[in-house]
């Protein structure tokens, strides 16, 4: 029995505000970096994709939630635990807008 897993959506992440990312094998690749006939060049950022990568996206922290809440309350597992649910809604959010 073959599985149906739909693709990544292609989101901004790299400064657009147009989608600019899209994942191969796991990890956001910027399709604004790219030569003449659109094969993308590695930036070797190696940023985890948020759809297939979740957890590892998380922990990789892009958007430095976890430093912002953690100013706020100075309580470590707090602020990780609030920058979790920012990322998933976030995550959901660009689902929401881009698949």
């Amino acid at each position: 029995m073959s599985e149906n897993k739909k693709p990544c959506p292609q989101i901004p992440f790299w400064g657009a505000s147009y989608p600019d990312a899209c994942c191969v094998d796991g990890k956001l690749q910027d399709l604004d970096y790219c030569d003449e006939n659109g094969n993308l060049y590695d930036k070797g950022e190696d940023v985890p994709c948020p759809f297939c990568q979740t957890e590892e996206f998380i922990r990789y922290d892009p958007f430095f939630k976890e430093d912002e809440f953690y100013e706020g309350i100075e309580d470590e597992d707090k602020a990780k635990e609030k920058s979790r649910e920012w990322y998933l809604c976030w995550i959901e959010e660009m689902k929401r807008k881009y698949s």
